[in-house]
Parts: structure tokens; C-alpha cells; sequence
């Protein structure tokens, strides 16, 4: 692309959590893009976006939307099971894509974006900007210091009781399942903590105890196994009555322990969240509190933006996000076999 500003659209202005609401503050806040066109298909939530951003067109019909050529990128924020045909119509449309995470549901889908991506030659990009998360910029910057030398089990938690609040998290059709929801930070973080290292392997183990009347899982559980022997744990519970630590990192010279408290205030309110707590710090030199960096999320679309006018490195590929789905679908087939499952894509 020249050196302009991208004209932005986004799809999907629901009202859970405001995630459409906070895209356009995020685009917004970005010198190099510019906000022009929000669609929805409910009558109300196109009101309200009408209501928070005025200044911009306003569109129910997204095949209407599609056909302006001045509109260059358009952000998908919709429904996890949605987002494969809106993203697909968009590239064929010619307009580089930005898609929530997880990128969809299954690994078919996955391919298939990729797949229109290449053939309009644009750009596919999920957007997995928790990782940006203060704690998480915290953690990775230990790591790569090597203040606790080489990592070489990861376990990575989210366990709480209580039923499951919202579509999206409650029906697996919707959804794609219970670890479909903050499993898919949790995978990525993970992949970004250990970067380029492969997956061998996939290990799940799915609950349906409590919750019967909701499709999602109740409990849900993912192993990974790297080619180098390196293992990574995540699990996600609406069934546990204790909890557990957010992270928990062994090396071969430290450890790091993380409750995970206050680490994202702002969040979906503010695109920098200030630090909000520390991590435990175990090493030679004896034990320590790290503090939290800001939580900088407005960063993901700043370097969406590098890599279009710049080209920086898409910050997230379609290759990328399908890592993720991978490591999904993987875990429920290793859930329904009763045995460790190979990954299509390591």
C-alpha cells in the first residue's frame, strides 16, 4: 500500500464486553488508520454505534459495505462460528481482514481463510492482542533475559465456579467450546512465550458434570508436547471450587509463579491499562517480586498498520492463528480417542 492512511470498517458491534466499541477506539487511537464504516445487522446495535461513532457511515447490509473501494481493511467482531464466510467474503471482497480471536472454529475454516488470503493477495490477521497483557510483556521479558534459563513445563489455568453467562460461552455451536474462550489467549500466549519452537503432540481431557442445560463443557484441558520434549498445560473450569495460579513456568535455573490479579484493569475501557500487580521470581539469586508492565493492546493494530505501510511482520498470520484452532481441535479428538493426538500443523 502507499504511504496513506488505511480506511477501516468494522463488522459486528454487539454489545458483549463492547468489543465493537472498543475496535474503533483501538483503530482510532492508530495515526495510520482511520475509521469509516460500521455494520451490524441488529437494528439496535447499529444504533448504538451510530449513538458512539456519528461521525462515520453506518451500514446493515455488509455486501453494501463491501462494495466501496475506498474502504481498505475491515475488523471482524462477531460470533467465533461466523467468523470463517465473513472473512472469506471480505478478502474476496479485496479488503485486507482483521478477524477476532479464536480466527474460527475448526481447522478446515482455518485453511479456507488462508487459502482466500492468498488468493487476493491480502492480509490476514488475528487478533490476538492480549498479548500485549501486562503481565504477559512482564513474563516474556523475563524469559528472554534467561533469568530462569531454559523454560520446560508451562502450566497455564483459568478455574473458577459458576455458569456459563453469555452465548458465546455457553453454546458449543456458537462458541466452538469451553476452551475456545480464554483457552485461545492462553494457547497463544503460550506460542509467543515459546517462539518457534513445534508441537508434536496434543493431549485433552473435556468434563460435562455440572452445567447440563448449556452445550459448552464445563472443564476443559490441553497438553501440548514440543518436539523437544518441552510441555505446556492449559485448563479452563466453570466446576473448580479452588482455583489456581494463572501461570506457573519452570526453568532449568528459576520459576515463575502468577496469580494473574489486576494484571488487565482497563481492559475493553482504556487502550494503555496501567500495571497492575507483580509476579513471584524464583532463581540462583534468590526470590523477588516483578512488577507488571502496561498493558499496551492498542499496539496490535499500530503494527497491523506497520505491516501494511511499513512492511513490518504481520503480528499475527493466518498460519498463526490456525496454530491455535489447531491445538482446539487436536485436544477434543484426543478427548474423544482416549489417547494423544498428532497436529496436522506443528
Amino acid at each position: 500500500m502507499s504511504n496513506k492512511k488505511i480506511r477501516c470498517a468494522i463488522v459486528g458491534y454487539g454489545p458483549t464486553f463492547n468489543w465493537g466499541w472498543m475496535h474503533g477506539q483501538w483503530i482510532k487511537a492508530v495515526d495510520d488508520l482511520e475509521l469509516v464504516a460500521i455494520c451490524d445487522r441488529d437494528s439496535d446495535c447499529l444504533q448504538k454505534a451510530k449513538q458512539d461513532y456519528p461521525e462515520i457511515d453506518h451500514y446493515s447490509d455488509m455486501g453494501e459495505m463491501l462494495a466501496r473501494d475506498d474502504i481498505d481493511m475491515v475488523s471482524v467482531v462477531t460470533h467465533h462460528n461466523t467468523h470463517a464466510k465473513i472473512v472469506v467474503e471480505c478478502l474476496n471482497a479485496g479488503k485486507h481482514t482483521v478477524v477476532e480471536k479464536p480466527m474460527c472454529i475448526s481447522i478446515e475454516e482455518a485453511d479456507d481463510m488462508i487459502s482466500a488470503s492468498k488468493k487476493a493477495n491480502k492480509m490476514l490477521s488475528v487478533f490476538h492482542n492480549r498479548r500485549h497483557d501486562g503481565n504477559v510483556r512482564a513474563i516474556k521479558e523475563v524469559i528472554d533475559q534467561g533469568l530462569i534459563g531454559d523454560v520446560f513445563h508451562i502450566e497455564l489455568s483459568a478455574c473458577g465456579y459458576g455458569h456459563a453467562p453469555a452465548i458465546w460461552r455457553s453454546k458449543k455451536d456458537v462458541s466452538g467450546g469451553a476452551l475456545y474462550d480464554w483457552g485461545a489467549h492462553g494457547i497463544d500466549w503460550i506460542f509467543h512465550l515459546l517462539s518457534g519452537k513445534k508441537m508434536a503432540q496434543v493431549t485433552g481431557f473435556f468434563h460435562k458434570r455440572v452445567w447440563l442445560d448449556v452445550s459448552n463443557e464445563d472443564q476443559t484441558r490441553a497438553i501440548i508436547l514440543f518436539g523437544d520434549g518441552v510441555t505446556a498445560e492449559i485448563m479452563q473450569s466453570s466446576i473448580a471450587y479452588i482455583g489456581k495460579p494463572l501461570w506457573y513456568i519452570l526453568g532449568t535455573k528459576g520459576a515463575i509463579l502468577d496469580s494473574g490479579r489486576d494484571a488487565i484493569k482497563g481492559y475493553t475501557k482504556e487502550l494503555v491499562g496501567p500495571p497492575g500487580g507483580s509476579f513471584r521470581l524464583v532463581n540462583s539469586d534468590g526470590e523477588k517480586e516483578v512488577s507488571y508492565k502496561e498493558s499496551d493492546w492498542v499496539s496490535q493494530y499500530v503494527d497491523i498498520a506497520n505491516h501494511l505501510l511499513k512492511e513490518k511482520p504481520n503480528p499475527e498470520t493466518g498460519e498463526d492463528g490456525r496454530r491455535v484452532i489447531t491445538v482446539l481441535e487436536t485436544a477434543e479428538k484426543s478427548a474423544k480417542s482416549g489417547h494423544s493426538e498428532a497436529v496436522p500443523y506443528q
